[in-house]
Parts: C-alpha cells; structure tokens; sequence
C-alpha cells in the first residue's frame, strides 16, 4: 500500500500525534510505503504584534526551515512532533527548538532567530494557499481529491495502524462518493 499526500499540522491538536504515530506504526510493516510531507498550518488568525504563542512560533519555526532549508524541513516538523507530543519538551523554550534544529542538521540558533521573522510571514502565506485549496483544520490529508479533515479518538493507538490507514487512503481514493459523520456521543 502506498500512502501518499499532503499531511496538514499544528502542535497544539494531538489528532496530529495521533496520526503521525499511525503513520510511523503502519511503515514499519514491508508492506506499507508512507510518503507524506507534514506540513504546518495556521488554524487561528495571530495579532503579529502582540503576544506569539509558543505553539505558533514553532510552526513559524517549521515554515522559516522549509524556506531556508527546504531539504530538512521535514526531520525538522517530525522531530518537533516526537518532541512536543511524546516527550513533552516545552513549546516555550527555545532548547525545543535547537534540539529539533539538530536532529535536523540545522543550526539552532539560526532556526530560532528565524522562527518569529520571517517566520510568521511564511507560514500566514503558505496557510491562507491551503485554506485556498480547502484546508481549515488539522490534521488534514490532501492527496489527489479534496482534503480530508481526520479525528481520531485514543482508540486509534490500538489495533491495526496497516488497517487504519488503508481505510484512510480509501476515503481519500473513493472521496467523491461519500460522505461520513456520527452524530456526537450521548453522555
């Protein structure tokens, strides 16, 4: 099975840990090629001159890599995400940041300086270009239809990852002829 589009992300929303860990359970198996890029995007307008918040500033961070160093841009994002979601590490310090730039093969301190300006610019640009195409929540996939917003509970860590995102490419594949939503939960 290949698996291939466009994954958008926040750091803030763990449907996106839940869908990256889905994606990386599913590639261990020979039999499943994941070829996505993660890439970020703004779900909320920002005021440029107030207060950034430490989640934004790692996306500004993520959108300054993909346009100073494009071919690290995503061991930087997938770094971030293990960082942020799995080991917890603080949005708000900029060690997050230098670390991730490591793992990457940046240099932090460059990373850094470049998170907030031009940063910022970039990722309302590339966001408001998704928006365009559909995109207005993460996680959100776009492979060769319209996107696919995906929720995914903590049920999604158990069972089979192959299973779960062999369904997700079908609903992308089979997208024109269906649409799905349960009403909410009784409780």
């Amino acid at each position: 099975m290949d698996f291939i589009g466009q994954i958008f992300i926040d750091f803030a929303t763990p449907d996106v840990w839940r869908l990256y860990s889905t994606a990386l359970n599913a590639a261990k198996d020979r039999s499943v090629h994941v070829n996505v890029t993660w890439e970020e995007f703004l779900t909320e307008d920002i005021d440029p001159d107030g207060v950034i918040p430490p989640r934004i500033r790692l996306l500004g961070a993520c959108a300054a890599v993909r346009d100073a160093h494009p071919d690290s841009h995503q061991r930087f994002v997938r770094a971030l995400l293990t960082l942020v979601f799995q080991e917890k590490d603080d949005p708000k310090k900029d060690t997050t940041l230098a670390v991730a730039a490591r793992v990457a093969g940046l240099d932090g301190d460059e990373v850094i300086a470049r998170a907030v300006d031009p940063g910022l610019g970039l990722l309302r640009a590339w966001s408001a270009a998704a928006r365009e195409r559909g995109v207005d929540a993460v996680p959100t996939i776009i492979s060769s239809g319209p996107p696919l917003h995906v929720k995914l509970t903590g049920a999604a860590n158990y069972g089979s990852p192959v299973m779960r995102l062999d369904l997700i490419a079908r609903i992308l594949r089979d997208d024109g002829i269906w649409e799905m939503t349960k009403p909410p939960s009784a409780g």
